[in-house]
């Protein structure tokens, strides 16, 4: 029986390039709280005339304690060739995607008792902040802020 809390893939995109260094140390931050866990990331890119290309997340020099991290537990790889093939396609052209396979951390003891009285992870729905950002204003009388796309 498996061990792992709650597992998500999440696709972040950003205009040309790497993703900015201030974003590489929130992630870095994230994985040391530990309220989840970074199994696997790499970087997609797709330059303006559709060319895929795929960066390892130990090839980032400002990520390398976290690569060193990840390696120890084994789970380089498993975000794949497929994966990448699939993240492409949404992908916009000329811009850069980091993928984070993550363990939620926080819901892992839940997640074991779960699977021990034979249940399962029915769904997940992840919302998108513009969503939240309309609600909140809904919920305050003010109109949304709004985010730049």
């Amino acid at each position: 029986m498996s061990t792992l809390g709650p597992i998500d893939l999440i696709i972040l995109s950003f205009p040309a390039g790497q993703p900015p260094d201030s974003f590489l140390a929130a992630v870095e931050q994230v994985e040391r709280r530990k309220d989840v866990r970074i199994l696997d990331a790499l970087v997609v890119t797709k330059s303006p005339d559709g060319h895929i290309g795929r960066t390892e997340l130990s090839d980032i020099a400002n990520l390398g304690d976290v690569a060193a991290d990840i390696a120890a537990r084994r789970t380089l790889g498993m975000v794949g060739v497929d994966d990448v093939n699939e993240i492409a396609m949404v992908m916009d052209p000329d811009t850069s995607v980091l993928a984070l396979l993550v363990e939620n951390v926080w819901a892992r003891e839940a997640a074991q008792e779960v699977r021990r009285h034979n249940g399962r992870l029915l769904a997940t729905v992840r919302i998108p902040h513009e969503q939240i950002a309309e609600v909140e204003a809904e919920l305050s009388g003010a109109a949304p802020a709004q985010t730049p796309t």
